[in-house]
């Protein structure tokens, strides 16, 4: 990524024990930014990345997830009801929504992305899952069906 000149945009977890610039050696001799969410997942960071993409031409998009993600642990709709609690008005649109439980791989995120419309297809697209307890950087590949 250093040596095309591009930029890089990160998605990844809003989990405060996550530091994307840390774990990836980010600085700033390299163009990057980050988008981050209830765990990380892309659906929600599409309409960012159209535009990100649009105003600065990044080349490479990271998908980086993570071990013992709270998303992992809430469910839509636990999430669903609590907020119908707070927003009954609301509930057909909360009930109609995906609010990112973790339930599949980050290889998942990664064809999400694939398939967009609004994301470029030229522009590449790496996940990558870091492990919390052991500070292991795993890259997601073809063989790797698990992350």
């Amino acid at each position: 990524m250093r040596s095309s000149g591009a930029g890089v945009v990160v998605i990844s977890c809003s989990d405060p024990r996550l530091n994307p610039y840390q774990i990836l050696g980010i600085d700033p001799t390299l163009k990057a930014t980050m988008v981050r969410n209830a765990g990380g997942r892309v659906f929600d960071a599409i309409r960012t990345l159209a535009v990100l993409q649009t105003i600065g031409a990044p080349g490479t998009i990271v998908v980086m997830h993570h071990t013992d993600c709270g998303m992992t642990h809430w469910h839509d709709p636990e999430i669903k009801k609590a907020l119908v609690e707070i927003a009954p008005e609301e509930k057909e649109s909360i009930e109609a929504s995906k609010f990112g439980e973790i339930t599949s791989s980050i290889r998942e995120d990664i064809n999400i992305l694939r398939a967009s419309p609004l994301i470029k297809k030229n522009i590449q697209i790496v996940g990558v899952k870091y492990d919390i307890s052991t500070g292991v950087l795993s890259v997601v590949d073809e063989t790797n069906s698990e992350l």
